[in-house]
């Protein structure tokens, strides 16, 4: 009777909670909806600057259900962020801080999976566990050298594995001590990473400065289970990370875009590509993104990030190439190392050299900045760059200040240049020797396969340290800042390496480099084309606009030869002539815009008079060099004469009277310019009229050029 009674009871509680499991169920999935469409249509997205740290911040992790999220940095303190609550207090930023302190700069941090603990890592060779609920320190683990990699089991609460520079992987289990970790691993070369594989906790994946990319079996730890495509011209490997059900790997090289695996197979599933991302002075990170693991996030060493999409990528075909344009980031203002997403929320964080962290969103939130599906307007870092810093930085942080460091900015501002400037690409390769051998067995089959493949590839690296051609001539018209001039010299390099990242898929690299820069070079092109058509536009009004794209690319090519005459070559400038010159190139306004334009009337006149008189009678030897000169196409300056109102002749007569410098034979209507035009050494009309005998045309000269530049 009690079972019947209570039948009907038990029956609402189990509705009751597959109600809740079902609604639960579908809110998941319309918010995961909403998440897609957004980052789908993201062309940028909304930024907050997190304000906490004193120094820069080399540590990110967001803890299981995205309620936290932890940094560590140069400090050596661990700053605990509630997400939602700093969300909502804009410019209220008031993190916790944990009791323990580091004796040094912490490098990685990690949650598990009950999110009852965080454990950091450091240069001080120590793990601190601490304690969630109070702040405290709970265990300290010692190593024999700095910890650069940490990572918990997510299928046990009791299993964390740690990389060192030392060259050792480490996994603890907190039930049987910390004094007896499992050695996974011992190279004589620094491990990077470490990362378990979010399903099984038997596998983890590593990320050695010398063997790349690599996959493990606690089980059968004797050897790697899996060696992912060894790089010989760029073997270190700074981060490897799962996607959230482990059927994914994606690995960072130095110098290299990220590269995709699927962890079964040695194979790269695809390469990343873009010409402007860099990556090699500083460790680095790479992750997922999304609510399907569809994005690809990393931090570049010109200061922005790099979102790759999945879409288009056939998981079953190896070696693909996707230079797909990705979306990129702009707003820091040094190095992006470490990259976190929040898959609760929606939120990618993103920290570096500076002293903040940034929150980037799809979402428009009170007191962010930014755009969704407009790109930013200044895709780069607008702030100068240093050239020449100090070798040494202040690691004191008493003074618990804030603020932006300019002498850390400009000590990572001269070692990325001095990277760029002085990166060989012979000298890059990491070649296998015996001086880098694994501890553990089987490991003369790997060091060999090593040294076979940098034997190889020393003839093919020959021809990459060639700086990419016809980059000078674009420099600073295409590339906002040295960075960006100094990553387009070294593309060449850089897409050899990335090809050589496929698996050795074979491709055209010139091809590619031609594509590249022909795109540059169109895009140099256009933007020349849109200043010079924007000055004129401020200078002269709409009738002055070239009418079709031709005609501007016809005038921006002329232009080009105007300035890039060699200055030597040209006679000595009258004053008047040199302030014009210079009024055109800087852009100076010298005049107010009433004289500009009776200036610009007059001169059209003087033209037509010019091109009538040529028509009339044939030119004496002596202003033979002039009229050469003066022969480019004027008919668009005598388009309009018809439409402009009469100039006053009384001024024209008096201008003529007092400036005309000419020849009794010559013209009534020759003006004071024509005569400064007219006039020029003896030595180089003689010079001049023998090239013409000899069938050479002889260059402009400086008042010709001056002329042709103040129109």
């Amino acid at each position: 009777m009690s079972y019947v009674r209570g039948g009907p009871a038990a029956s609402l509680n189990l509705d009751h909670a597959l109600s809740c499991r079902e609604f639960e169920h579908l809110r998941s999935n319309l918010e995961a909806g909403i998440f897609r469409q957004r980052l789908h249509a993201a062309e940028n997205l909304y930024q907050r600057n997190l304000a906490g740290h004193y120094g820069c911040v080399n540590a990110l992790e967001f803890n299981h259900g995205g309620e936290y999220l932890a940094s560590g940095g140069d400090d050596k303190r661990v700053l605990l962020w509630h997400v939602d609550q700093t969300l909502a207090n804009v410019g209220q930023d008031n993190p916790s801080v944990m009791y323990g302190e580091h004796a040094s700069n912490i490098f990685c941090l990690g949650f598990d999976t009950d999110n009852k603990y965080l454990f950091s890592g450091g240069n001080d060779d120590l793990v601190i566990q601490h304690d969630l609920g109070t702040g405290k320190n709970l265990n300290y683990f010692s190593h024999d050298g700095p910890v650069y990699g940490l990572s918990v089991d997510r299928t046990s609460t009791n299993m964390f594995s740690v990389a060192t520079e030392h060259g050792e992987i480490l996994v603890y289990d907190l039930r049987v001590g910390k004094n007896e970790p499992l050695a996974i691993a011992k190279f004589r070369t620094p491990f990077n990473a470490v990362e378990f594989h979010p399903l099984n906790g038997n596998f983890l994946a590593t990320a050695n400065a010398k063997r790349g990319a690599q996959m493990w079996d606690l089980r059968h730890h004797t050897q790697a289970l899996c060696q992912y495509n060894y790089i010989t011209e760029s073997p270190s490997c700074m981060s490897v990370r799962f996607n959230c059900n482990g059927s994914l790997l994606l690995t960072l090289h130095r110098r290299l875009p990220p590269i995709l695996y699927n962890p079964s197979s040695s194979d790269p599933l695809c390469s990343f590509y873009h010409d402007e991302y860099f990556n090699s002075c500083t460790m680095k990170s790479c992750t997922f993104a999304g609510p399907q693991d569809e994005l690809v996030v990393s931090g570049s060493d010109n200061f922005n990030m790099f979102i790759w999409r999945l879409d288009g990528i056939d998981l079953e075909e190896k070696n693909q190439w996707i230079d797909t344009t990705p979306v990129i980031l702009t707003g820091h203002r040094s190095i992006v190392n470490q990259v976190r997403y929040n898959r609760q929320r929606c939120l990618l964080a993103s920290s570096g050299v500076e002293k903040i962290i940034k929150f980037w969103s799809p979402f428009a939130q009170h007191g962010w900045e930014g755009a969704l599906i407009e790109p930013s307007d200044t895709p780069y870092c607008t702030r100068m760059l240093h050239r020449n810093a100090t070798d040494q930085v202040s690691q004191d942080f008493s003074s618990r200040n804030m603020d932006e460091d300019q002498v850390m900015l400009a000590f990572f501002d001269t070692l990325v240049q001095r990277e760029l400037e002085n990166w060989n690409s012979n000298s890059s390769s990491g070649n296998g020797n015996d001086n880098d051998q694994e501890t553990t067995s089987g490991s003369d089959s790997s060091s060999g396969t090593s040294t076979e493949r940098s034997e190889s590839s020393t003839q093919s690296e020959e021809q990459s340290e060639v700086d990419t051609p016809n980059v000078s001539e674009l420099s600073w018209q295409t590339h906002p800042n040295r960075i960006f001039y100094l990553v387009a010299k070294k593309r060449r390099a850089l897409l050899q390496l990335a090809v050589k990242g496929t698996g050795g898929q074979h491709r055209n690299v010139e091809q590619l480099l031609a594509r590249l820069l022909g795109e540059q070079r169109q895009a140099a092109t256009q933007a020349r084309i849109s200043e010079w058509l924007e000055e004129t536009h401020r200078l002269f009004g709409d009738d002055e606009l070239p009418t079709t794209s031709a005609e501007a690319a016809a005038r921006e090519r002329s232009r080009r030869d105007i300035i890039s005459q060699p200055a030597s070559r040209s006679p000595r400038k009258p004053p008047e002539l040199r302030m014009n010159l210079n009024f055109s190139v800087v852009g100076s306004l010298q005049a107010s815009f009433e004289q500009l334009e009776r200036k610009r009337k007059l001169m059209r006149l003087r033209f037509a008079a010019i091109k009538r008189r040529r028509n009339v009678r044939r030119p004496r030897r002596g202003r033979q060099e002039t009229d050469s000169a003066m022969s480019y196409d004027t008919e668009w300056l005598d388009d309009d004469d018809d439409n402009e109102p009469e100039v006053n002749q009384e001024n024209t007569v008096e201008e003529n009277n007092s400036n005309s410098t000419s020849t009794p034979d010559d013209d009534t209507s020759n003006t004071s310019m024509e005569a400064q035009l007219s006039q020029a050494p003896s030595t180089s009309n003689s010079e001049n009229n023998n090239k013409r005998r000899n069938g050479i045309h002889s260059e402009p000269t400086t008042s010709t050029v001056a002329t042709q530049t103040n129109f």
